[in-house]
């Protein structure tokens, strides 16, 4: 899926019933950035209440999407609820803001169906939405994941031995961005290759399971 990911954001795949350009903008005149909290894992649970999202998700186990409905996260212990958050929207981004691994900085996911729960962005992460209204639901989050960004945050990270990047790094990057009904075909292209994939990631589970339990049996 990276591969192809990579050539419809390079516009080197096209979808034939598409032929306007795509638009370049530069990222800060279309994201607004909200503030996170730096709440530690110490101080979240897995249960009901304030779901916070924590840089480590994001890093090691979230999809590109996340679907609420699908995805869990964790929520805020009720002694450490912030007196001030900004809660997530329905297509709000979640980046990393650091990372020990350069190719991971700016690690990006979507909020989609976000099934009326209460989110909020927390440590390392930057809290960001389509301010102009130019992007449909889940464009974004593969958007944001191609190397026509990837590259452009890389460069600008700072750290040696931990990178970093800041709300200030999204005025020297740009995204193409094209008509919303293309990226309604790119999109519902990319998630129906995501949820094949991940359908053979159970599979593979449960045989992985099996051989386990094989493996008990004959070698009593």
């Amino acid at each position: 899926i990276k591969g192809l990911r990579e050539q419809l954001f390079n516009q080197k795949i096209k979808f034939f019933e598409f032929s306007k350009d795509w638009i370049t903008y530069k990222v800060s005149d279309f994201l607004a950035f909200f503030s996170t909290n730096s709440l530690s894992w110490e101080c979240l649970e897995y249960g009901d209440g304030l779901l916070n999202v924590h840089y480590g998700l994001i890093h090691q186990e979230l999809p590109i999407l996340i679907d609420l409905k699908e995805s869990k996260l964790p929520s805020i212990k009720n002694e450490y609820i912030p007196n001030k958050y900004t809660l997530c929207q329905e297509g709000d981004l979640i980046f990393t803001d650091a990372s020990e691994d350069i190719n991971d900085i700016g690690k990006v996911v979507e909020l989609i169906n976000c099934n009326g729960k209460s989110i909020i962005c927390g440590l390392h992460s930057i809290h960001a939405r389509d301010k102009l209204k130019i992007t449909i639901t889940g464009f974004k989050g593969y958007a944001f994941s191609s190397q026509q960004f990837r590259k452009q945050i890389q460069q600008l990270a700072q750290g040696s031995k931990v990178y970093s990047i800041s709300t200030k790094n999204f005025n020297e990057c740009y995204m193409n961005i094209p008509s919303k009904e293309e990226q309604s075909k790119i999109t519902d292209f990319l998630s129906l290759i995501d949820e094949k994939i991940a359908n053979e990631k159970k599979v593979l589970k449960i045989l992985q399971q099996q051989k386990v339990s094989f493996l008990k049996e004959l070698f009593i």
